[in-house]
């Protein structure tokens, strides 16, 4: 080979001269590349081997055509291998495919996708080999080529024996779906034999109750003994169902132990044939429990729709009797479901045929049994559309009777609630007329007026009307409380309704009608007593009125007593309030004459005679006070009204606050006077000169802050001529500034308005 050409020179390794790169590699060219060497440039050694090296190429050809033969059994082997890979995945799909989701598969899901796994290792190291192979024939070295086939071929065998083993597993899948198919069917025809066993049970109820009432007893009857059959048969189905099961998990097992694919296979198709039996044996079952479900759905729609004809007549003679228009609009709704309920049974009928006569195709091709359960299901609901309608005709009769009782209850209650709030307002009366009685009680006490047996009789018949008014108040609470009982009592008779329209269960439907029975007879109860309480507190109204009239009665002698009592009092105090002024003035006057003779600045004597002059002009102001309190309680003392009593009182009384407020500042202005010359030249001692000092000061201060009138008077007192007590005698005439001689000119005008 060329190898050994170029190894036989050493030291070499890049190519010979005149030598293509990459170019020798495969060819038959030895010969023309020693022709083109300079033998005498190499030793004697060189030439033997050269020329042994050509001696060597000459059997190259050989070699050559039996690389090219090693080469093809390995590419055969790759691609057989990469077959076999791809094989074996598409039998892991399958197997991956068919038992997603059963957890009885997963074993034989593991195995196909180890198997798979492995052959495309397989087919991986086939394709190496092809590699390697193509490599050593470059080199032109059979052996290594020969050495690559044998790897190759053993990787195809393991490529194929994996293969094997995946599509196995891949069989083993569809023989553990096919029986777990097969255990489906059959727990479905088990549960259609149920339903017809079910369905069995209502047809022997249905019998029972017609011969009971003795109608439709031979019908019942028959439908009874059909359903027996029916119900028979499901069973018969159900069993062979079971027995197809068995037939499954014996290819199932065979499938697992299988020794090879044929087999494997074999074992799979007999689980999947038996899980296609045990599916038409659903079928049969299913179509005999749906056609019994339709006989007994149109046998209980008949006895429903009889049932609805009869509860119509007493809704029919609710609508003729009541005069309560929602009792009469509830009672002619009510004759609706009646119709409905003949309507529905005749629907239940015809679709209960129409089940039996699709079940005789259903059963030949015995794929499914959707058609008759249509059928079945239409049937089924009808009947309870019959029954619904039946039992809603019942409840509507509670309900108009509920109407009755709540429409009836309103009205007492409202009256009662009325009675209450007159009770009520006549106790407010009495109150205020008590009230009135304490209020000027007190004020006729301070001016020496005693009206004592005439404000207890207030107070005594003031609680007599709190007394009837809380009894009325309480009765009326108990009618509108028992009034919202009957209420809440008539919406238990409609949600009872509303639950019968919305109900298919059977007990669910009587448990609504016994609802709206025990709602109606609980309504009638509340109802009676509803009415007594109304009726007492009717009674108690009235007398919160007596007692009312009573009260006011006796506080208009009080009222009337205090007011000319106060009346005379005010006018008393402003007729001395105004004395004193004008005594005030007087002295006010003679001091600002006697700083008007002394040496005092000018400035001292304008300022004394001003205060003086404002002294004078704050007595006329009481004067004039005065005469308004003599005129207002001359009215007093004559009003044969109480009211007008207490209107002309409080005018006497506010022109009283005016002359003592007059007083008060004409005895400030006379200390002022006083304050304007120096003390020394009226032979006043030091303590009497602070004395009056500190007097003035204060008055000022509670003049300007409109303090505590007693304590200001007392300061005044001692200013005033003769230091006359101008307080004496000040009882309820208290407020001594401007807003409080306001206050009670406006109560004046209020009772004027009065």
């Amino acid at each position: 080979s060329r190898h050994h050409l170029r190894n036989g020179f050493p030291g070499k390794n890049d190519s010979l001269p005149h030598e293509e790169p990459n170019n020798l590699e495969g060819k038959n060219e030895s010969s023309d590349q020693c022709d083109t060497i300079n033998l005498s440039q190499v030793t004697e050694k060189e030439k033997k081997t050269v020329e042994g090296a050509s001696v060597q190429a000459q059997d190259e050809p050989n070699d050559a055509t039996e690389i090219q033969t090693e080469l093809k059994k390995v590419q055969t082997a790759k691609d057989e291998s990469a077959t076999a890979a791809k094989e074996a995945e598409t039998a892991k799909n399958s197997a991956v495919s068919a038992g997603k989701g059963l957890d009885a598969a997963k074993e034989a899901i593991k195995t196909a996708e180890a198997a798979a796994d492995e052959a495309k290792k397989e087919a991986a190291i086939a394709e190496k080999a092809a590699k390697d192979a193509e490599a050593a024939e470059k080199e032109n070295n059979l052996e290594n080529v020969k050495s690559q086939v044998k790897i190759a071929d053993e990787a195809l065998k393991k490529a194929k024996s994996k293969k094997n083993e995946a599509e196995i597993a891949a069989e083993l899948v569809k023989a553990v779906v096919a029986k777990e198919e097969a255990q489906k069917a059959s727990d479905e025809a088990h549960k259609a034999y149920d339903k017809a066993q079910e369905a069995y049970t209502k047809a022997q109820k249905a019998s029972d109750e017609a011969q009971k009432a003795h109608a439709n007893v031979q019908q019942a009857s028959k439908t009874k003994e059909a359903v027996e059959t029916l119900k028979n048969n499901a069973e018969t189905a159900a069993n062979k169902a079971k027995e197809e099961v068995g037939k499954a998990e014996t290819a199932e097992t065979g499938a697992k132990n299988a020794k090879d694919l044929d087999e494997a296979k074999q074992k799979a198709t007999d689980a999947e044939t038996a899980a296609k039996d045990a599916k038409k044996e659903q079928v049969k079952a299913e179509i005999a429990a749906e056609v019994a479900k339709a006989k007994v759905a149109k046998e209980e729609a008949d006895a429903a729709q009889k049932k609805a004809e009869a509860a119509k007549k007493i809704v029919d003679k609710i609508a003729q009797d009541t005069k309560v228009p929602e009792a009469q609009r509830e009672a002619k709704l009510a004759t609706q479901p009646a119709s409905k309920a003949t309507e529905a049974a005749t629907e239940a009928g015809k679709k209960a045929q129409e089940a039996e006569e699709s079940s005789k195709e259903a059963e030949e091709k015995a794929e499914t049994s959707d058609a008759v359960k249509g059928k079945a299901d239409a049937a089924e609901k009808a009947a309870g559309e019959a029954k619904k309608a039946s039992i809603e005709t019942e409840i509507a009769i509670e309900v108009a009777k509920a109407e009755v009782l709540n429409a009836e209850v309103k009205k007492t209650a409202q009256e009662a609630e009325k009675d209450a709030t007159e009770a009520k307002e006549q106790a407010e009366k009495a109150k205020a007329a008590a009230e009135e009685a304490k209020t000027h009680g007190e004020k006729a006490e301070k001016v020496g007026e005693s009206t004592k047996a005439h404000s207890d009789k207030a107070q005594q018949e003031n609680k007599n009307a709190k007394d009837a008014s809380e009894e009325a108040e309480n009765r009326a609470v108990d009618a509108l409380e028992e009034a919202y009982a009957v209420e809440a009592h008539l919406a238990r008779t409609k949600n009872a309704a509303e639950s019968a329209k919305s109900a298919t269960d059977m007990s669910e439907l009587e448990k609504a009608k016994e609802e709206a029975i025990d709602a109606a007879n609980i309504a009638h109860q509340k109802w009676l007593k509803a009415t007594q309480a109304a009726t007492i507190a009717k009674e108690k109204k009235e007398a919160a009125k007596v007692a009312a009239e009573k009260a006011q009665t006796a506080a208009n002698v009080v009222k009337d007593k205090a007011a000319k009592a106060e009346a005379k009092k005010a006018e008393t105090e402003a007729v001395k309030a105004a004395v004193e002024a004008r005594a005030a003035a007087e002295e006010a006057k003679q001091e600002a004459a006697k700083v008007g003779a002394s040496k005092e600045p000018q400035e001292t004597k304008n300022k004394a005679n001003v205060e003086a002059e404002a002294t004078g002009n704050e007595a006329k102001k009481a004067e004039d006070a005065a005469e308004e309190a003599k005129e207002a309680a001359k009215k007093a003392n004559e009003a044969t009204d109480a009211n007008v009593a207490r209107s002309e009182a409080d005018k006497a009384i506010a022109a009283a606050k005016k002359a003592k407020k007059a007083r008060e500042k004409a005895a400030y202005g006379l200390l002022k006077t006083k304050n304007q010359y120096v003390l020394e030249p009226l032979d006043i001692s030091p303590e009497s000169a602070d004395n009056i000092t500190s007097k003035e000061e204060q008055v000022k201060e509670e003049m300007e802050d409109q303090g505590d009138e007693d304590s200001n008077e007392a300061e005044v007192e001692e200013a005033l001529p003769n230091g006359s007590g101008a307080q004496e005698e000040d009882v309820n005439l208290e407020m001594d500034d401007e807003e409080e001689v306001e206050e009670v000119e406006e109560n004046v005008a209020t009772n004027q308005q009065t």
